[in-house]
């Protein structure tokens, strides 16, 4: 998990305040947009947890856009005295509470957050961009994202390039296209006279860049086309002017944006009278003593360990010498790396700290020399570090030789011991400790004790910390695209976008609307076709698939091509348009595999997530023809058959679920035989598909309201269909009731391996809370131990590959499901170690099945 690096637009929140607030004032100074500023600023640092943060201003004066355009932003209102003033009193409050900013004479403050938010993603964080000015849309995508004040300060919407797409219908790489064509009359940008936002957005729609539009202008009929032909350089320039550069000459580390303790700017604070603020930071600022975790559990506290003054070495000659030396002292080497320095400490006190710089500025050692000298230390597979797979990217990087294991990875250890934290980055795990090896040291001896009391060890040992290592390799190969092939695709899911678009025009009125503005929608469904809704709400009325689908019958002729074209504009957006930009020069691309994001154990996927590309539709198979492998080369698809069913079997150990198991049964045909009461051979395709339903909805403790919904039959049948499945099978709901039974007694639910999953769920005051707890009690055991089968599979058939000496790799996981690419004449073999290690992951009553095919691309294998 990356960490958050928070880039604020200072000049837009001061304004967004200002307007937001009425005039407060301390002592004559007015403060009511510093203390909004401030409000925003912390809110979003608790909320997002944010390690890292710079907030970018507006020098005074003109820019290097004024230079070509002297007409650039001509207009604006003159910025009110009392909000000048303010200014100075935020510069001066950043300084004291230690939060960087920055600004640079000719250069606005957008483009110095376009420059950071690059530089911060090289650097490995996670930009978040926090502005009101819709400007700054065009830098979300390749890891930034962007949260949008857009009511006072109290509103913001979150912007992902998916999002983006679905509120606007462009993307982000077309947002300077559609201001190149519709202009901006905040910054006095002209565009194309006569074309306004919607007719910008149509534009890009059909044509996909500014340049194509201009190309086709004689294409395009009537007074729109003259315009389009007569004003094409202006289109241009307008682009130009529009274009965020992501260039400034700013000196940037990310260590000097790291927050540090805000309470320092308390006396600062306390001049201006703005206590509110105070205690926000009083209060965030209590409690988290490390390492606890918040489990609920009375663990006991982590000892700081004692440790001699540190030694300074700064020659390779003296770095190897310490190293000698220490390798006598006991326990493991633990090591510590960041901008600025490499520090290393073991258990026995002995403790070194190395200066990194390299250049005229930063004295110190080169870092690329440093981790040279530790790669054989680190070779030797005992050193403790956190976060592992960082430093085999630092390693691989570097074109140093990896280990094959660690000895400890504090980071994994910590999400053992509380699945459920927000961030498991040192410092939210030991707030009040340096980020240094000392403390790593000292984190480790804590967890090594905590993950052997709880029964974790063989969990850590052979899943987390070996499969940390097959998804840096996975993540390192990546997968192939055809980005024609995707192009293609794009162009077709857009004209039909486009007509289903105009079929719910048409179809509601004929008078034109943004279908992705829930408002504008809303206001066309419910007040003006008169469709039955729920309360309006501030916001205005829920748009949500589940009231759409509510309203099918009423309006088929509406809702019908409204929900096709959300599948499709969401789709297109995230699989189409989303993921062309993440394929890097050698036609792949490299997903993130991230293992301590989720409660029960999953793997999660990041840019792209290509974990929910639909299954059972005809565009997430077309979706899926994309995916390819190496030139040559075939794919290896395997699947577990049903295996959270056959968890069910194994936990509840109902006789009629394990004989049907062993025997090989259809287990839906035979579920629909006993609970409909007719024979195998007499149940049609609709009885097994709600057999299916039931069978699928127990495990995640489903409701009849919620099975009705599933099958669209009444409640009551539904509710029957449950009981007459638990009098068949007796095992599952006596298994089902002893699992929460356990949950509200330890607080926990665990898997076969040992993971567990913390509920405080279940002391919540609320009944829905509970019932919430209640159904994870019941679920996490099944889900849980599939994700541990899942992982272990992983790290067994990685190891079966690499101990053949074969070219065959694993580059995917989607839930139960493995993809390999190898040559052809390693697939019998590598289909055989595939099946293998998957069935063979762990012993249950019933037997694992995996299923394998393969293919040419990812489809023809699924």
């Amino acid at each position: 998990m990356k960490d958050t690096f928070l880039l604020v637009d200072g000049n837009s929140l001061m304004h967004r305040a200002f307007h937001a607030l009425p005039l407060m004032d301390a002592d004559g100074v007015y403060t009511n947009a510093v203390y909004g500023f401030l409000s925003m600023l912390l809110k979003v640092i608790r909320e997002e947890n944010v390690q890292y943060a710079a907030v970018c201003f507006d020098e005074h004066g003109p820019t290097f856009r004024h230079t070509v355009y002297a007409e650039y932003k001509a207009g604006r209102a003159a910025t009110p005295p009392e909000l000048r003033q303010q200014f100075d009193t935020i510069h001066s409050l950043l300084d004291d509470m230690g939060i960087r900013r920055y600004s640079l004479q000719g250069w606005e403050a957008d483009d110095l957050l376009g420059t950071l938010s690059l530089k911060g993603a090289d650097a490995g964080a996670a930009p978040l961009v926090l502005t009101g000015d819709r400007d700054a849309l065009q830098l979300v995508g390749g890891g930034t994202e962007l949260m949008f004040t857009r009511k006072g300060i109290s509103e913001t919407i979150r912007f992902t390039p998916e999002k983006v797409y679905e509120e606007y219908g462009f993307t982000p790489a077309q947002v300077t296209d559609w201001k190149g064509l519709a202009g901006d009359s905040s910054d006095n940008i002209p565009g194309v006279p006569g074309v306004g936002d919607k007719t910008a957005v149509k534009l890009l729609q059909e044509y996909g860049t500014l340049e194509n539009v201009l190309n086709n202008a004689g294409n395009v009929k009537g007074k729109l086309g003259e315009k389009l032909a007569t004003w094409a350089e202006q289109a241009r320039f307008s682009k130009q002017l529009a274009t965020i550069r992501r260039d400034a000459p700013v000196e940037f580390r990310l260590s000097d944006c790291q927050l540090p303790d805000l309470k320092k700017g308390i006396p600062a604070l306390q001049k201006l009278k703005l206590n509110s603020i105070i205690k926000r930071l009083e209060t965030d600022g209590e409690g988290g003593a490390a390492a606890q975790g918040g489990t609920g559990e009375a663990r006991p506290a982590m000892a700081m360990l004692q440790f001699r003054a540190a030694d300074t070495p700064d020659s390779p000659e003296a770095i190897r010498a310490w190293l000698e030396k220490a390798a006598g002292e006991e326990g493991a080497l633990c090591l510590w790396m960041d901008d600025l320095t490499v520090s290393m400490a073991k258990e026995s006190g002995a403790r070194a700290v190395i200066t990194l710089g390299g250049d005229l500025l930063n004295p110190g050692m080169d870092p690329g020399e440093v981790l040279g000298l530790l790669a054989e230390e680190i070779r030797k597979g005992t050193a403790v570090v956190h976060d592992g797979k960082t430093w085999l990217r630092r390693l691989d990087r570097a074109g140093l030789p990896l280990p094959e294991t660690f000895g400890w990875d504090t980071m994994l250890a910590a999400y053992l011991l509380n699945p459920q934290e927000k961030s498991y980055r040192m410092k939210a795990l030991c707030p009040d400790l340096p980020e240094d090896a000392a403390t790593l040291c000292s984190l480790q001896a804590w967890q090594r004790a905590q993950v052997e009391a709880d029964g974790m060890m063989p969990l850590m040992r052979d899943v987390e910390m070996p499969l940390s290592f097959v998804l840096f390799r996975m993540e390192k190969a990546g997968f192939s695209v055809d980005t024609a092939f995707l192009r293609e695709l794009g162009k077709k899911y857009a004209a039909e976008i486009d007509r289903r678009r105009n079929e719910v025009i048409a179809a509601s009125g004929g008078e034109a609307f943004n279908l992705n503005s829930p408002q504008q929608l809303g206001e066309v469904l419910f007040e003006k076709m008169g469709l039955p809704h729920g309360k309006k709400t501030s916001k205005g009325y829920s748009t949500s698939a589940e009231v759409l689908e509510s309203l099918r019958w009423d309006a088929p002729d509406v809702i019908e091509p409204l929900l096709r074209y959300r599948q499709l504009a969401k789709l297109n957006g995230t699989y189409v348009e989303g993921l062309l930009p993440l394929v890097d020069a050698g036609g792949r691309v490299h997903s993130t595999f991230d293992q301590t994001a989720t409660a029960t154990g999953r793997i999660s996927s990041s840019e792209p997530n290509l974990q929910n590309i639909p299954v059972r539709t005809e565009e997430g198979r077309e979706i899926r023809e994309a995916f390819l492998p190496r030139e040559g080369w075939i794919l290896l698809d395997a699947d577990y058959s049903q295996i959270e069913l056959r968890l069910m079997a194994h936990f509840s150990g109902d006789p009629a679920l394990l004989e049907a198991f062993r025997n090989g049964e259809d287990i839906h045909t035979r579920t629909a035989s006993e609970i409909f009461d007719v024979p195998k051979d007499w149940v049609t395709p609709e009885l097994r598909s709600r057999a299916k339903a039931v069978n699928f909805g127990l495990i995640y403790g489903i409701s009849g309201f919620g099975l009705s919904r599933n099958t669209g039959v009444s409640r009551r049948e539904a509710a029957e269909f449950i009981e007459k499945y638990f009098r068949k099978y007796p095992g599952v709901k006596r298994f089902m009731d002893e699992f929460a039974a356990e949950g509200v007694k330890n607080g926990y639910a665990r898997t076969l391996m040992g993971r567990r999953r913390y509920l405080p769920e279940l002391q919540s005051p609320k009944a829905p809370v509970r019932e919430f707890g209640k159904r994870a009690a019941m679920n996490t055991p099944v889900q849980g131990t599939a994700a541990d089968i899942i992982k272990l599979a992983m790290v067994r058939v990685d190891k079966a590959l690499r101990e053949a000496g074969m070219q065959s790799r694993l580059i995917l996981q989607v839930h139960d499901e493995l993809l390999l690419e190898c040559p052809p004449e390693e697939a019998e073999q590598a289909a055989g170690l595939l099946r293998e290690a998957m069935e063979g992951a762990m012993e249950l009553r019933v037997p694992l099945v995996a299923e394998v095919h393969q293919g040419k691309n990812w489809a023809e294998a699924k």
